[in-house]
C-alpha cells in the first residue's frame, strides 16, 4: 500500500484512492488510457531489443 499526501489538507492517502478522505479534494492519477499506452510502448520497445538480441547470427 503507497501512500500520498493529499494537495490540499496535506494528509496521507492510498495511492488507488480517486479522492481524499479527509477534504474529498480529488486526487489525480493518470488514466488508463496513458497507462495501457505507456504499458505497450515499454514492451513494443523490449520485444525490438528482444529480437535483436536473438537474431544476431541468425
Amino acid at each position: 500500500m503507497k501512500i500520498v499526501h493529499c494537495r490540499e489538507c496535506h494528509q496521507e492517502v492510498e495511492r488507488h484512492a480517486k479522492c481524499c478522505p479527509h477534504c474529498r479534494a480529488e486526487i489525480p492519477g493518470e488514466s488508463s488510457f496513458i497507462l495501457t499506452t505507456k504499458y505497450s510502448l515499454f514492451f513494443v520497445i523490449l520485444s525490438g531489443i528482444m529480437y535483436g538480441l536473438f537474431n544476431v547470427g541468425a
